[in-house]
């Protein structure tokens, strides 16, 4: 009998098949991958930083230095496309970082199924002073992606409208915002979905994956954020 031979002969044509379908897209998200690095390399360049297209230290790593809870998020973390240098007077670090999430797991070993990865543009710069962990984000952010927790309400209306801001230490956050550094956000902050991070002396600006355009306007706005809580309220 050649049932098995038939068999076997099927299934290679249904892997051929969907080799044919699914190789291209991989293919596709493989070029972009190295069109945003080769774009970003040359932004880095223009603006007299260092680059690197992977974790200069190993894989993942560099962003387990920081106390930020991103870079807990995921099953699998990734960083790559790293920036480094001086902007400004402020020294900073970014990098593209990538998570995937388990979405699916039946307990066998080898079976979890794992989201697409999940990109975040990150720019952190080291400042003078400890701080409470305080995260001013988008009033916009989408329910999912907002900090847990009840915002502070500053006395101005159109920076609430803005910007949420959560803090364990709510008297800090409201005098870290001071009427300079609300006004920055409002008026002349970079018109990005930024999320701004304090932890400690450590500063985190973030957003979904943003275009290699976006990168220079990125990288000038957390010197200037900086700046602006130097000389704020410490813990």
């Amino acid at each position: 009998m050649r049932v098995v031979p038939l068999v076997m002969l099927a299934l290679g044509g249904l892997a051929a098949f969907v080799a044919l379908i699914v190789a291209p897209f991989y293919l596709d998200r493989f070029r972009r991958e190295l069109s945003r690095a080769d774009e970003i390399e040359g932004i880095a360049h223009e603006l007299s930083l260092t680059f690197a297209r992977t974790d200069p230290a190993y894989p993942g790593s560099t962003a387990f230095h920081y106390p930020f809870e991103l870079f807990s998020r995921g099953v699998e973390q990734t960083c790559e496309n790293f920036i480094g240098g001086t902007i400004g007077g402020v020294d900073l670090i970014a990098f593209d970082f990538l998570y995937r999430q388990r979405v699916d797991s039946d307990g066998e070993p080898g079976n979890d199924i794992r989201s697409e990865p999940i990109r975040f543009s990150c720019a952190i710069a080291t400042v003078v002073g400890a701080r409470p962990h305080v995260v001013i984000e988008p009033a916009s952010a989408p329910p999912p992606d907002r900090a847990g927790g009840e915002p502070v309400r500053l006395e101005w209306g159109d920076f609430n409208a803005r910007y949420r801001v959560i803090s364990p230490d709510r008297g800090f956050a409201a005098a870290l915002l001071d009427l300079a550094l609300m006004t920055w956000l409002v008026d002349e902050a970079p018109r990005l979905p930024l999320t701004w991070e304090i932890q400690r002396d450590q500063v985190l600006c973030r957003a979904p994956s943003l275009a290699p355009r976006d990168v220079p306007t990125f990288l000038h706005a957390l010197p200037e954020f900086a700046r602006r809580i130097g000389a704020a309220a410490s813990g």
